[in-house]
């Protein structure tokens, strides 16, 4: 029996490690060059494919690069998802780590990558608003859910007041974020970090007043 179950998981490993070396290979093509000036030509050979391949896979450059932008998403935000899970839920502490969270997330937006990623997906997203979709699906979508989980817990214990608990995490990433755009010139420029904690607090103070029991 093991022996069947190892040929037949053969085919669907190498099908998998294909796959995966052709994301790989997609991402710095695209990063560097843009979706009109990146060819499949460049992306098979550096993923070591043939062209043919590369279109059984994904159909067409079209969809790869979304799948590409998709799958970068969900790796650029793995960091920011896992600051959201390790949230403080304590009674004495929940403040404190919503402040933490908060300047966490602003500072896995200012990673190098996830900069490049939002230029990138901005730029295309006029031409093929899918692309902005399967970003925001694949990489904001669960950490939003996250955090609304961790804010309806808070809310259940009766330390914050939330109806939506979507809603509300809507309203933290915007509120602590919202100066993010001035303060790195748009994504282009290095922020103060002193200025970016700031900004953070007044956006978690205008959270929690917004949310506080009883308000």
């Amino acid at each position: 029996m093991g022996t069947t179950t190892d040929i037949g998981d053969a085919p669907t490993a190498r099908k998998r490690d294909k796959r995966r070396a052709i994301l790989d290979a997609a991402a710095p093509v695209f990063g560097e060059a843009g979706y009109e000036r990146a060819s499949v030509d460049a992306i098979a050979g550096a993923a070591g494919v043939s062209k043919p391949t590369v279109y059984s896979y994904f159909g067409g450059k079209e969809q790869l690069f979304r799948e590409t932008m998709a799958d970068v998403a969900r790796q650029v935000n793995e960091v920011s998802y896992r600051h959201v899970i390790a949230l403080d839920l304590h009674p004495d502490r929940f403040r404190a780590g919503l402040h933490e969270l908060g300047v966490a997330l602003t500072r896995c937006q200012r990673d190098g990558c996830a900069a490049s990623l939002s230029r990138l997906v901005l730029a295309e997203s006029r031409r093929d608003p899918a692309v902005f979709e399967e970003v925001r699906r694949a990489g904001f979508g669960p950490i939003r859910e996250a955090l609304a989980g961790r804010l309806a817990r808070l809310g259940n214990a009766g330390l914050l007041d939330i109806d939506d608990a979507d809603v509300a995490a809507q309203h933290f990433i915007a509120l602590t974020q919202s100066q993010l755009p001035e303060l790195t010139a748009g994504g282009s420029a290095e922020a103060d970090e002193d200025l970016v904690a700031s900004a953070v607090a007044l956006g978690v103070d205008a959270f929690l007043r917004a949310y506080a029991p009883g308000r």
